[in-house]
């Protein structure tokens, strides 16, 4: 009696190789590893962040005889010490780096060290509940008083006060939820090989600094709200960002065509401010496009120049909020702004910088705007090939002002008259450590810069005009360039 199993397997050998007919010899498949040469001009080559198909196309000029295009976007994909940047969902890279990747590695640990699948589900699930505790439970824990400031809390873990170093009270209760961090650690360090204690560790601190990330994020983007309740009759709150560019997009070309173009930079500020006898807010948002894709101090400065110049009716005192990155966070900026009350009559009460990559506030539902306004405009047949294209496509967006700016940077690194190059601003001691500014103009301050490490946090570092004027290698003729 023939079996269901050999008749099935007859049949697809007779399917296969044909009825009575020998087994076909499979060709043997020989792999090859990849020589350390290559390797190492890989990584060498991989410096500049460009779409994918450019990236080849550069890497295959410069090296020929080198790996081939599979191996190489095998590689850009599955590469962990080299960062491509592709899209990250909405995650800052931090949330990526320390966030998302250290409970990736936490379940690699888990499955390599733990066989038996009742244990490993245990083990899965308390690191999803540390997951939840830490990205969602623990910001609601935090109290920020109304104001903007922090109390004393009775509870360490969740005392900001003492996570910022400014609490000298005693605590006399921890929370079970964040213990559990230093818990679970503890249990896997008894578990795992000597092997992984090392992952273990960078994974812990990791996580440590993702902790404090939240802490930190929670504080500043609860200035927001404080900032809005501040405003009156004579104020203004301004919200700034980068939209980092706007490709060129047909309705037409294919995928192939889009790698490797150069679009248009968008500065995009939003300005808050308050209506008349009414306790309604006016929102108005001022999106400057270029063909200049260099985001520096000079092009900031510019962006915001143009915005004063175009108001209908000026603000008398303006406080700003943006993300931490170089385009504002620097020296030179700092240092134009003391000037500001002087050119414009604008008191700027202070600049506050959010955590990297936190500023997701409503600058990021404007730009969203911006980009399904372009997706409709490609939809409908029309194409994004010059800057104007993209206020065409956004016209429509109610409270919104499109603007084209084209820095001369000849003029701007030169002088005319004499020469001469722009010169060079010196950094600011610390600038890094700081992320509260404000610039007095009453006395005994007037003229002065101080700063501090977060809003109600820390004593104040003042920077006098002597000083500011020290950083500059000729400090009138370096104001004068933004004159």
């Amino acid at each position: 009696m023939v079996g269901s199993t050999s008749i099935n397997s007859a049949r697809k050998h007779a399917r296969l190789n044909g009825p009575g007919a020998s087994p076909i010899s499979k060709p043997q498949r020989t792999v090859h590893h990849m020589s350390e040469v290559k390797e190492k001009e890989f990584e060498l080559f991989f410096k500049t962040k460009d779409q994918k198909q450019a990236l080849w196309s550069k890497f295959e000029e410069t090296y020929p005889n080198g790996m081939k295009k599979t191996s190489f976007m095998t590689r850009l994909a599955n590469c962990t010490h080299i960062k491509y940047r592709e899209d990250l969902g909405g995650l800052c890279l931090t949330c990526n780096d320390y966030g998302f990747e250290a409970f990736q590695n936490l379940m690699a640990i888990a499955r390599n060290t733990f066989h038996d699948k009742k244990i490993l589900n245990n083990i899965i699930n308390r690191i999803e509940k540390l997951r939840m505790h830490m990205k969602r439970n623990f910001e609601r824990e935090l109290v920020i008083n109304k104001d903007g400031t922090l109390s004393h809390d009775e509870c360490i873990n969740h005392c900001l006060l003492y996570a910022f170093g400014e609490c000298d009270q005693y605590h006399i209760s921890r929370c079970i939820n964040c213990d559990e961090f230093f818990e679970f650690f503890n249990f896997l360090y008894l578990h795992i090989s000597f092997e992984q204690k090392n992952l273990l560790d960078q994974t812990k601190e990791h996580l440590k600094y993702f902790l404090s990330h939240q802490a930190r994020k929670t504080f500043l983007n609860a200035q927001f709200k404080l900032s809005l309740a501040q405003l009156d009759e004579d104020g203004a709150l301004l919200i700034t960002d980068y939209k980092m560019c706007v490709l060129p997009k047909s309705a037409r070309e294919t995928k192939e065509q889009f790698f490797g173009k150069r679009g248009w930079t968008l500065h995009t500020i939003l300005i808050f401010t308050q209506k008349e006898n009414e306790i309604c807010l006016d929102v108005n948002a001022y999106d400057h496009w270029s063909t200049d894709t260099k985001q520096d101090a000079w092009f900031t400065a510019s962006c915001f120049e143009t915005v004063f110049e175009s108001m209908k009716k000026k603000p008398k005192w303006i406080r700003i909020i943006s993300d931490n990155g170089p385009h504002y966070h620097n020296s030179e900026l700092m240092s134009i702004i003391a000037h500001w009350y002087d050119w414009y009559q604008i008191y700027v009460r202070s600049w506050l910088f959010l955590e990297p990559g936190e500023a997701k506030t409503t600058i990021d539902s404007h730009h969203a705007s911006i980009t399904h306004a372009i997706k409709r405009y490609i939809r409908i047949g029309y194409d994004i090939k010059e800057g104007q294209d993209i206020v065409e496509a956004g016209k429509n967006i109610a409270g919104t002002h499109f603007a084209n700016i084209e820095p001369n940077r000849i003029e701007h690194e030169t002088n005319d008259d004499t020469g001469k190059k722009k010169p060079k601003v010196k950094t600011i001691p610390g600038i890094s450590k700081y992320f509260y500014w404000e610039w007095p103009i009453d006395a005994p301050l007037e003229g002065y810069i101080q700063a501090r490490p977060l809003p109600h946090i820390g004593s104040w570092t003042q920077f006098s005009p002597a000083m500011i004027s020290k950083l500059l290698d000729n400090a009138h003729a370096s104001i004068e360039w933004y004159l």
